[in-house]
């Protein structure tokens, strides 16, 4: 069988609440059990708050959002954010059934492609470590893709999570031609 391609654009407007479904149900409430915030405000909440950002060729407020399709359907997201002579990678979700089939990896290259063009330096991105010390589970993929751990710090994203949550930050060198 002949895996069909995955096709990275910027989102549009409507792609909001199948963006917002995606990253609602690409974990599960175990999995991200001490390593993220519980969600707290409704889908129909969510996709309000984004829309109401909403600049226009995938931007809302600070951030720039991907979608990834394939066969015409959004598969996965990501969003990106401009900090200073760097990349942040804030976030990258991947429809569940849709998991394990390199769509996540052309969500990466893209980004990482885009920063090579905006002439930044790295692409960063942060992780977490919860209170007990385990890292969370896509550590080992981003090292795998050629991510650094560069510091571990304690910060109001991980205090908002519990005591002892702790952010891996990690980046990616990026290199121009010239």
């Amino acid at each position: 069988m002949v895996e069909s391609q995955v096709r990275i654009r910027p989102a549009e407007r409507e792609d909001v609440p199948t963006v917002v479904l995606i990253s609602r149900t690409s974990v599960t409430d175990e999995e991200v059990s001490g390593f993220g915030v519980p969600v707290t405000e409704s889908r129909a909440e969510e996709v309000d708050r984004i829309l109401s950002s909403w600049i226009g060729n995938g931007r809302a407020g600070a951030q720039e959002l991907l979608v990834a399709e394939r066969d015409g359907l959004v598969v996965g997201c990501v969003k990106i954010e401009e900090r200073g002579d760097d990349l942040e990678l804030v976030d990258i979700d991947v429809l569940r059934p849709m998991q394990g089939q390199g769509i996540g990896k052309s969500l990466v290259t893209y980004v990482e492609e885009l920063a090579r063009e905006r002439r930044k330096r790295a692409v960063t991105l942060g992780t977490s470590r919860n209170s007990a010390g385990v890292a969370w589970m896509s550590l080992p993929w981003w090292t795998s893709i050629g991510y650094s751990v560069t510091h571990e710090e304690e910060n109001d994203w991980t205090r908002s999570i519990a005591p002892g949550v702790r952010e891996i930050r990690m980046r990616k060198g990026i290199s121009h031609p010239d």
